[in-house]
């Protein structure tokens, strides 16, 4: 009998190990910390710690909210036998609801072996929110003239993971203090209401605000950087206050135009006329080597491009251009079209496009507008020597 009792308290000895043979300590998950609305990879290993074979291991993961499995996923997973001293490796994709707010969740680990329960020990997944986020996506205009006022367009994004309530974007610094002291008034200032309002902003969301820049008609040819602060509040009505800077350019921008101030002879189908085009830069900066190149769909120039150099704020220049005119085309008015290419202060290249109108005649019109022309200059020289004779004759014996 006392043979049979020692054996039978070492079965149940055995029973015993062999229940807590099943080893999980070893564990990880990413990312880590985990956002509420995604997912993390888990990953477990179940070592079997004897030195006899582990029979049946079924491993399972108890979830508690915030945390699921994908639909159709089962929590349990079939190990089967695992040798002495040997490991597996288990892995789940696990999902954290959306609405869950900051902070340690736990959920547990459980190993059962031949039906009966191995291991079980609770594990903590950190779930944290990142705060909203908002940054300036892209800046339009980016070029503004000394003394112009500009609705400058900002595209916004919230790059963080949660929503931004009460959103105010402006401009407020108006001056920069300097380490040694001096107050500098800024060249570019809002203009307006000091803030825009946003009510929100969710997560990965993107809206266009605009605010009115106002320029210093002195201010210097450069780019300045301007403080956009952006005031907000998260979900659990905590406030951030964040500082982008916008670059803008202030530039003295040239505006070239041309008109086509004479004809001569007056253009008509087959005919070749001399073209006077009149350049003016209307802008308030310089352009410098400016190259006219002039076409058109109803004849040929003998010389398509010239060069004019320099043309500053206020200038006016000119050239005379034959054209040969196609013999087919119609009378009627026609584009002449005008391209300058030039230079900013910048040494950036700039392209301008006009066109020009030109008005064709039918050759009886324009050998009409020949003679008018003769028959005023012939008046002209008529009325000239009528009067030096009557001066002689009368005014001049008077004296």
């Amino acid at each position: 009998m006392k043979k049979l009792g020692l054996i039978f308290f070492v079965l149940a000895f055995a029973v015993t190990v062999s229940a807590v043979n099943l080893d999980m300590n070893s564990v990880t998950y990413s990312p880590s910390p985990v956002m509420p609305g995604d997912s993390f990879e888990l990953w477990v290993v179940v070592k079997n710690t004897s030195g006899a074979d582990s029979k049946d291991v079924v491993f399972n993961l108890d979830l508690d909210y915030p945390f699921s499995l994908n639909p159709g996923v089962n929590s349990e997973k079939e190990l089967g036998t695992i040798k002495a001293y040997q490991r597996t490796l288990v892995k789940y994709t696990v999902r954290v609801d959306s609405g869950a707010l900051n902070g340690s969740y736990t959920l547990r680990l459980e190993a059962t072996e031949q039906g009966e329960l191995g291991s079980s020990f609770p594990y903590t997944i950190d779930v944290k929110k990142i705060n909203p986020q908002i940054e300036i996506i892209s800046v339009s205009p980016i070029e503004i003239s000394p003394g112009e006022t500009v609705e400058v367009k900002l595209d916004l994004r919230n790059i963080g993971s949660g929503k931004a309530l009460d959103v105010l974007i402006g401009s407020q610094e108006d001056r920069t203090v300097t380490s040694t002291g001096i107050v500098v008034e800024r060249e570019l200032k809002q203009l307006g209401s000091s803030f825009v309002y946003l009510s929100e902003l969710k997560a990965g969301e993107q809206k266009t605000v605009s605010i009115l820049l106002g320029v210093n008609p002195e201010a210097e040819q450069q780019t300045y950087m301007v403080p956009i602060t952006i005031k907000l509040k998260d979900e659990e009505l905590t406030d951030y206050t964040q500082t982008k800077y916008i670059g803008i350019k202030v530039t003295e921008n040239a505006e070239l135009d041309s008109v086509i101030s004479n004809a001569e002879p007056r253009a008509f189908p087959g005919g070749k006329t001399e073209l006077t085009f009149d350049l003016f830069n209307t802008g308030i900066g310089d352009a410098k080597s400016v190259v006219a190149v002039i076409s058109t769909d109803i004849g040929v120039f003998d010389n398509s491009k010239h060069f004019i150099g320099t043309m500053n704020a206020d200038d006016f220049d000119s050239f005379k251009e034959n054209l040969k005119l196609n013999s087919n085309i119609k009378t009627g008015d026609y584009l002449i079209k005008i391209e300058f290419n030039y230079k900013d202060k910048y040494g950036i290249q700039k392209t301008t496009t006009k066109f020009l109108t030109l008005k064709v005649f039918n050759s009886a019109e324009a050998s009409s507008g020949e003679f008018n022309l003769w028959f005023y200059i012939v008046v002209l020289i008529v009325v000239y020597f009528a009067g030096k004779k009557i001066y002689f004759k009368f005014i001049k014996k008077s004296k």
